[in-house]
C-alpha cells in the first residue's frame, strides 16, 4: 500500500513537471511571436503594390516573386525588431505599455534572442538564395538590413533624420516589389508611400508625447527635439501631399483609379483624428482595431482592384 501511494505521488510529481514544461514552452512561444511582432508584417503588402497597381497580379509568376520578396521582408523587419528591442531595452522598461515586451519583461534573454536571430537569418538567406537571385532586390534587401542596424545603432536619436529614414524603409518595401518583378515604380506611387509613410511617422511620434508627457524623452532622446505645434504642422503638411500625390497617381495611371481617393482621403483624415486623440503611437495596430479605417482600406483596395482588373 505504502508502494503504490509512492508511485502515485511519483506519478503525480512527473505529470506536474511535464505540464510545466509545456506551460514554460508555450510561453517561450508566446514570447518569441510577440518579440517578431507578426501584424507588422502588414507593412511588407507593399512590397505588391507594383504588381498590383501594374494591373498584373493575376499574373501566376509575378505573384508568387513578389510573395516571395515580402516573405523575405517580413523576416528581415522581424530581425530588426529583435535588434531594436535588445539594444533599447533598459527605455522600453519605463514605457508604460513597452515595458511588457519579451525582453525588458525579462521573458527572454541573450542566448533566446541570438537563437531567434540565427533562425530569421536563415529564412532570409534561404528566400534570397533560392527564390530571387536577383542583383537589385539583393541590394535592396543589404541597404534595409544596414539602414536597419545604422537605426538601431544611434540614427534613431538624430531628430528629423529618424522620421525620414522609417519613410525611407517604406519605400524600400515598393522598390523591392518593382525589382522582384521587372515593374517599373511610377513617380507618383513613389512619392505617395514615402510622404503616407512621413505622415505615419510624424503621427506616431506625436502619439508618444500625448501619452508619455514630460517622460517622453526618457523613452526616446530625439522627442526632446519635437513640439506639439511642429508635429502638428508637419502632420497636416504630410496629410495633404500624400493626398494630392496620390491624386496625381491615379490621374496618370487611368483606369478611373481617381474613384479611389474617396476612401483613401476618408481614411486619411480618420487617422488623423485619431492621432489627436492619442491612438497613433502603433498605426499598424490603429488600422488593425479602428473598424474605420477597417471598412475604408477595404473599400478602397476593392476599388482599386475592380477599376484596374475588372472595369
Amino acid at each position: 500500500m505504502k508502494n503504490m501511494d509512492t508511485c502515485q505521488s511519483s506519478d503525480i510529481a512527473q505529470q506536474y513537471e511535464r505540464t510545466a514544461v509545456q506551460r514554460i514552452g508555450t510561453s517561450k512561444l508566446r514570447s518569441y511571436v510577440t518579440l517578431i511582432r507578426p501584424y507588422q508584417w502588414i507593412k511588407n503588402g507593399l512590397v505588391l503594390a507594383p504588381v498590383l497597381f501594374a494591373g498584373k497580379i493575376t499574373n501566376g509568376r509575378l505573384f508568387l516573386e513578389s510573395v516571395a520578396a515580402a516573405l523575405m521582408f517580413c523576416a528581415t523587419a522581424s530581425l530588426g525588431y529583435v535588434l531594436n528591442d535588445w539594444i533599447d531595452r533598459k527605455q522600453d522598461a519605463q514605457h508604460p505599455t513597452k515595458c511588457n515586451r519579451p525582453i525588458p519583461s525579462g521573458e527572454l534573454g541573450l542566448t533566446d534572442i541570438l537563437l531567434l536571430g540565427a533562425l530569421l537569418l536563415s529564412v532570409i538567406f534561404f528566400f534570397s538564395f533560392n527564390f530571387l537571385p536577383n542583383l537589385k532586390l539583393s541590394l535592396c534587401l543589404f541597404t534595409y538590413i544596414i539602414m536597419t542596424l545604422a537605426y538601431s545603432l544611434g540614427l534613431k536619436k538624430v531628430p528629423c533624420l529618424e522620421i525620414f529614414l522609417i519613410a525611407f524603409f517604406f519605400v524600400l518595401r515598393v522598390l523591392a516589389g518593382g525589382f522582384a518583378t521587372g515593374i517599373r515604380i511610377s513617380n507618383w506611387l513613389f512619392s505617395t508611400v514615402f510622404f503616407l509613410a512621413l505622415l505615419i511617422t510624424i503621427a506616431k511620434r506625436k502619439s508618444e508625447i500625448l501619452t508619455l508627457g514630460p517622460g517622453a524623452v526618457n523613452h526616446r532622446k530625439s522627442l526632446a527635439q519635437y513640439s506639439l505645434p511642429f508635429l502638428n504642422h508637419f502632420l497636416w503638411a504630410m496629410a495633404c501631399v500624400s493626398l494630392v500625390t496620390y491624386a496625381l497617381y491615379t490621374v496618370e495611371n487611368g483606369h478611373n483609379l481617381v474613384y479611389s481617393i474617396l476612401p483613401a482621403t476618408y481614411g486619411v483624415i480618420r487617422f488623423l483624428m485619431l492621432t489627436e486623440n492619442g491612438k497613433g503611437g502603433d498605426p499598424i495596430l490603429t488600422l488593425i482595431k479602428d473598424p474605420h479605417l477597417v471598412i475604408s482600406t477595404m473599400v478602397f483596395l476593392a476599388l482599386v482592384c475592380y477599376k484596374i482588373y475588372v472595369a
